[in-house]
């Protein structure tokens, strides 16, 4: 029996798969594990049997589900707690450029991806103050550095 030299999980740049999904299943009690590159498998069923492609489409767009409309560009990177996975980082060029994979691999492997953007800590003190005051609560509010 051969263990895997590499875990299967999400985000791994693995495949060329545009949306990478691993399906992971794991029971100590069987001692079996089970990882499904599902991502590759619909491609690949859908190859073989091209009936499939009506129950799958790519939409050139992303479905933002806060305002119910398309965005048709790419958004740049705003995540504030951490930097923009390589993975993504790499679909992202490739979207914007038309290139492959392998060529966006390629050219950007020496540079580093979108670092999170630093946001500044909104200063509530004004406002616990005015709420404190309205309520007519005798309370003391020392600022903490």
């Amino acid at each position: 029996m051969t263990l895997p030299e590499v875990k299967w999980q999400h985000g791994d740049d693995l495949c060329d798969c545009v949306f990478q999904r691993v399906g992971w299943w794991t029971n100590p009690y069987i001692g079996q594990t089970m990882e499904v590159r599902l991502c590759c498998m619909w491609d690949k069923l859908i190859e073989l049997n091209p009936e499939l492609a009506q129950f799958m489409r790519m939409i050139p767009a992303f479905d933002n589900y806060n305002t119910d409309t398309y965005e048709m560009e790419p958004r740049r990177w705003d995540a504030a707690d951490h930097d923009m996975p390589r993975d993504i980082w790499y679909r992202q060029l490739a979207t914007k450029t038309g290139k492959s994979l392998d060529e966006i691999r390629r050219e950007y492997d020496h540079l580093e991806a979108p670092k999170g953007v630093k946001r500044p800590v909104p200063d509530f003190m004004p406002f616990l103050r005015s709420e404190a005051e309205r309520e007519g609560l005798d309370i003391t509010i020392t600022d903490v550095a």
